[in-house]
């Protein structure tokens, strides 16, 4: 099957919900091999992927699982994942997004308890039944993460 570049792109979504059909070995390697054609500055291939799925994976996810359950402290970020003061139109455009997907779910905007639940589904992977990770060395920079987003 051969598909234009265009479509490709405009035809992509995000998918929160998954079947547990297993993922066939190489269609992972298929999809990580195409991955690795991404652009990277100097050809520093930056990245390092780890996949789980099987046995590790339902063990990742229980342990996630428990520790959201326990409600205790997050882990202190080490990198923000927006700025403090989120500007026009990148506000609007996440505050959109959130109304969206909390709405689709049935879930109000005063409904906290039911906002966490959803949010804890990120560390069930939303049902998957594989996980890729990608990981940078800590030492690279802010180019090299770009790398990676392309990866």
């Amino acid at each position: 099957m051969i598909l234009d570049v265009y479509e490709a792109v405009t035809s992509r979504r995000a998918v929160r919900g998954f079947t547990d059909r297993p993922v066939p070995r190489e269609v992972l390697e298929r999809v990580l091999s195409a991955a690795a054609w991404a652009p990277s500055g100097s050809n520093l291939q930056p990245w390092h992927a780890y996949v789980l799925t099987g046995e590790p994976l339902v063990e990742l996810k229980k342990r996630a699982g428990e520790r959201v359950a326990a409600c205790g402290a997050w882990d202190e970020r080490e990198y923000e994942m927006y700025p403090s003061a989120l500007q026009s139109p990148y506000h609007e455009r996440r505050s959109a997004f959130g109304k969206e997907r909390y709405s689709a779910l049935g879930i109000t905007r005063d409904d906290w308890e039911a906002r966490q639940r959803a949010a804890s589904d990120n560390w069930q992977c939303f049902g998957a039944p594989a996980a890729l990770f990608c990981y940078i060395d800590r030492d690279l920079g802010r180019p090299q993460w770009a790398d990676v987003g392309m990866y």
